[in-house]
């Protein structure tokens, strides 16, 4: 008897796996779902890099979400938006809670990174392969960086990946929601 359950029990876990492994591939997945497609590294990449030539040099604008004005969790929220379907939270203290951390060394195309720069208490980016980060800096706007050159070696914080990983949809704030209601939500920080 106890053979015959481990078997069923078996069965259905390999079952359940291959359905699961199907419905990530399934072309029917919504662009913006709460599980996020799993793309290859050399796709992302390119995809990556032509948004990054698209907003380069867009200005720096506290609370900006589009090419007339951004900030580096806005810049992170239209990347995840167009290139991997994911909607994130316009907050960088917010998006680090999404996610799987990954070791610096094994970063790829579409990984968040995290930074604790000395200017200010949270930066985020888009790893886009190469030691490259794509983020926006006050001074220069929407930027590449790289995570390898001394400043932004010694502010690296964290890694995240949402590639194949369980992201919950977030929900926009809507109108007459107030910070208190949000649990203090501050835009871009």
């Amino acid at each position: 008897m106890r053979v015959y359950i481990l078997l069923c029990t078996v069965c259905l876990a390999g079952c359940s796996q291959s359905r699961q492994l199907r419905t990530q591939d399934s072309p029917s997945l919504q662009a913006v779902s709460s599980v996020s497609p799993v793309m290859p590294s050399a796709a992302i990449a390119s995809e990556l890099r032509a948004f990054a030539a698209s907003w380069q040099g867009t200005p720096h604008l506290e609370g900006g979400k589009d090419q007339t004005g951004v900030d580096a969790p806005g810049l992170v929220v239209a990347a995840a938006e167009q290139i991997m379907g994911l909607s994130l939270p316009h907050s960088t203290a917010r998006q680090l809670g999404f996610g799987v951390e990954v070791e610096r060394s094994s970063l790829m195309p579409g990984d968040i990174v995290f930074f604790r720069p000395t200017s200010m208490p949270r930066h985020v980016g888009i790893y886009l392969g190469s030691q490259e980060f794509l983020h926006v800096w006050p001074e220069d706007g929407v930027t590449v960086g790289r995570i390898d050159e001394p400043y932004w070696s010694g502010a690296y914080w964290a890694g995240k990946r949402l590639l194949g990983q369980q992201i919950p949809v977030h929900t926009p704030v809507t109108a007459g929601e107030t910070p208190d209601s949000l649990g203090n939500r501050r835009v871009g920080w």
